[in-house]
């Protein structure tokens, strides 16, 4: 079961065509969404939505990711 099942089928090609090879995709890219990510938390620490600890936390955890 795919956790966007809502009950109905939908077609084999629009499926293929909106999922296909998304992990292999995603592997490719994940390096650069974790970087903008990190670039999004030093705004919100910028302007002062987070702590300096809290950024420092973030952007340890998004640094052993990459």
């Amino acid at each position: 079961m795919k956790i966007w099942d809502k009950g109905y089928t939908i077609d084999n090609a629009i499926e293929k065509f909106t999922v296909g090879n998304d992990r292999e995709l995603d592997l490719q890219i994940a390096k650069f969404d974790l970087l903008a990510s990190k670039a999004h938390v030093a705004m919100l620490c910028k302007i002062g939505i987070l702590s300096d600890k809290e950024q420092a936390k973030m952007e340890n955890v998004l640094d052993q990711l990459i």
